[in-house]
């Protein structure tokens, strides 16, 4: 199976391996210590945050390169097995943990007022149970929206130039809000469609980036220093900056993926599943680590103990990366082409 030719779209599958490390982390850098090197910490937590951006680019990209002959039943059946059922399996343990044995931080002031199985529908709803899982509540809103996706890419692809006001849209307000999964893929929305369009009109797309490559970079440039240096939003600087990362990225992966030949086909493969557990093993290493340099058991709560630096954070991300790799392998030894439904790979 030739899986490095053009027709596999190889430099998007090499975009999926980096996007999922990228995620991996972001949501590491909460674990280390960053007060003696506040600068540091600043731009690889700007650089790697809101790294759930490409995986939409990505979602919508590939979307519209494997809709010929899409079914909506189908469809839908496959994403209940293969993303809402290791879903709601993989938020069991964190379901419990939150609502029998802690409470979660940063939830609503009401919200352990609510008997367990009003907590258990909003965690499920909301995906705030676990930091990485609000993208499944919010990635199932644009699994309905599909036909509606297929409709402007068909019929009336004059609606892509809406990209353009739904960046504008996002970068002024933001990735939060009060409505959760709705407030996340208005803030989405563009990326996905961006994937989408770029996929449509490939050739002609990939021309218009390796135009204006210096510009893209240039704004890239400052946006990531706006972000880092915390420069008054809006915009918020997110949005130009993972903008002309995720267009770079595509237009410099689909000229030299051949650089990386297939040492990022396994984690590619993967990817779905390392995003829904690696969240446990960031935790389960806080929990050794708050344990054996205290000897306290770490409780929730914003606890580290270990400076950041590039070494340490890097250890970090590779441990937790490893571990999520080698979870993945031994649960899809053990169920083989069944694996996707109890890990998503």
């Amino acid at each position: 199976m030739a899986k490095n030719t053009d027709q596999f779209q190889q430099h998007i599958h090499v975009f999926r391996g980096i996007a999922i490390i990228l995620i991996v982390c972001a949501h590491t850098v909460p674990s280390l210590d960053w007060s003696k090197s506040l600068l540091l910490g600043s731009f690889l937590n700007a650089i790697a945050n809101q790294s759930s951006i490409f995986f939409f680019f990505i979602a919508g990209y590939l979307f519209q390169y494997l809709s010929k002959g899409f079914v909506f039943s189908r469809y839908l059946k496959q994403k209940l097995r293969t993303v809402i059922f290791p879903y709601l399996l993989l938020s069991i343990p964190a379901i419990v943990v939150f609502t029998l044995m802690t409470q979660r931080v940063g939830m609503w002031s009401w919200f352990y007022e609510l008997p367990i199985w009003g907590q258990t529908g909003l965690f499920l709803l909301t995906g705030k149970h676990l930091a990485p899982l609000w993208f499944v509540p919010t990635i199932s809103l644009f699994y309905l929206a599909a036909p509606l996706f297929l409709f402007v890419d068909r019929r009336f692809p004059l609606a892509y130039w809406l990209i353009v006001p739904l960046l504008v849209l996002s970068g002024y307000l933001g990735r939060g809000g009060p409505l959760g999964p709705l407030n996340f893929a208005q803030y989405l929305l563009p990326f996905y469609l961006l994937g989408m369009v770029c996929c449509h009109y490939k050739d002609r797309s990939l021309q218009l980036i390796g135009r204006f490559w210096p510009l893209l970079a240039l704004i890239a440039m400052g946006s990531l220093f706006g972000r880092a240096l915390d420069w008054p939003s809006p915009p918020f600087w997110q949005v130009p900056f993972k903008l002309c990362m995720v267009l770079l990225l595509t237009w410099l992966l689909w000229k030299y993926h051949h650089v990386f030949g297939s040492s990022l086909d396994y984690i590619a493969d993967i990817s779905f599943g390392i995003f829904f557990i690696h969240a446990y093993f960031i935790i389960a290493l806080k929990l050794i680590a708050v344990y054996l340099v205290s000897g306290e058991i770490y409780k929730g709560v914003d606890t580290t103990v270990f400076d950041g630096g590039l070494l340490m954070y890097f250890s970090y991300v590779a441990v937790v990366l490893l571990v999520s790799v080698a979870v993945i392998w031994l649960t899809k030894k053990v169920f083989k082409k069944n694996s996707r439904m109890p890990i998503g790979a």
